[in-house]
């Protein structure tokens, strides 16, 4: 579970969010790529995944960016 605290308006507010695990079982470094949802040749690096190396991402990332895919790559 995330948190974050924030002000608005001179109010505090708490905002709880879930976090998905990715983990690295494989032999190879892996990459996590978001693509552009303009241009579909760019991509974002999101995260590199070491071999048993884990990686933890908010849901909402993954739900913000729902036009353009998130693919998970070997790193070369």
């Amino acid at each position: 579970m995330l948190c974050d605290a924030q002000v608005h308006n001179d109010r505090r507010c708490v905002i709880l969010s879930s976090i998905v695990k990715v983990y690295n079982n494989t032999t190879m470094s892996l990459i996590i790529l978001n693509l552009d949802s303009i241009d579909s040749t760019k991509y974002h690096r999101l995260a590199k995944l070491d071999v048993n190396g884990e990686y933890y991402v908010p849901i909402d990332l993954l739900y913000s960016h729902s036009s353009s895919p998130i693919f998970i790559s070997i790193d070369e």
